[in-house]
């Protein structure tokens, strides 16, 4: 099942968790479970989840709704990248001693600060 699950991924890597549930007909514990997905909060009767990298930073939020957002972190734990279920994302950039320095989003705007 592992594979078939992969290859809709691979196929539609926008779907969310919760498509997957539902076509799979498994709880999201299961899916995650079966995917080696570990570092995991499920909340309310499973209405949303989030996933954490090995520093417990959040890189994946969905809810029922199939809103997600997937993140990413640089060494230092400030996040660089934000992308949403929309197809909307955010960049954010740093200085040496960790202040925000430059934003930039999908929709064109770039801030430097």
């Amino acid at each position: 099942m592992k594979e078939h699950i992969l290859k809709y991924i691979e196929l539609s890597p926008n779907m969310g968790y919760y498509d997957l549930v539902k076509i799979f007909g498994l709880s999201m514990k299961e899916l995650l479970n079966l995917l080696d997905i570990t570092n995991y909060k499920i909340y309310g009767d499973e209405t949303y989840f989030e996933v954490y990298d090995n520093n417990g930073n959040e890189i994946y939020y969905e809810d029922l709704n199939n809103f997600w957002i997937k993140s990413k972190y640089d060494a230092n734990g400030r996040l660089i990248y934000e992308e949403f279920s929309s197809g909307d994302w955010y960049k954010y950039e740093y200085d040496v001693n960790g202040k925000k320095i430059y934003f930039e989003d999908s929709d064109g705007e770039k801030t430097y600060y």
